[in-house]
């Protein structure tokens, strides 16, 4: 994912759960997609609704400005390269501690804060390069299994030119929306 590369327009998508199926390595899911392209707000963020063409149900989206997003992703690489920077930090001083220890104590704290620091630091780069978007809705599917005649919000930052990989997708069905140049909603916040 390039860091300044954020569409202006993305694809929303609200999943109607159908079905669920599991076999011994995983499970499936079967769902009625309800599609629609929106544009990003120039400023701020807006929220976008679309109707499940399925059950008529709404399902929520807020959609972040190319800038917001940006910055978003901005702070999630700078706070893991700032963690970095500090566990490196803490290992050239405590390295000295941990030499001349008479305690075993000190190389385990050692070990745990050097640890601790790492796992942060790529938690947030691994975030901001995985799922930073600038779409949010409380129903996101991150994958896992659902409740069925549940929704499930979906995105597709890329517009279809590259399909993301979602783990025991079957669409039976697809409802597209017009696309919406206006947010739906309050407006810019």
């Amino acid at each position: 994912m390039a860091f300044w590369h954020v569409r202006d327009r993305i694809r929303l998508e609200a999943g109607h759960v159908l079905d669920l199926a599991s076999d011994g390595g995983g499970f499936g899911i079967q769902y009625c997609e309800t599609a629609r392209t929106a544009k990003r707000p120039t400023h701020g963020k807006a929220e976008q609704r679309i109707q499940c063409g399925h059950c008529g149900q709404t399902v929520v989206f807020t959609v972040y400005s190319t800038a917001l997003t940006r910055r978003h992703r901005f702070v999630a690489y700078s706070l893991g390269a700032a963690l970095l920077a500090v566990a490196a930090l803490v290992y050239g001083i405590g390295i000295d501690a941990v030499v001349s220890a008479t305690s075993p104590l000190w190389p385990l704290l050692l070990a745990a804060a050097e640890i601790a620091l790492i796992v942060l630091a790529l938690g947030f780069l691994g975030y901001a390069a995985m799922f930073e978007y600038g779409v949010r809705s409380p129903r996101m599917w991150r994958g896992g299994p659902v409740p069925r005649d549940s929704h499930l919000a979906m995105f597709d930052p890329h517009l279809g030119s590259k399909p993301l990989a979602r783990t025991g997708r079957a669409s039976s069905s697809i409802h597209h929306q017009h696309t919406d140049d206006r947010p739906a909603g309050s407006g810019p916040t």
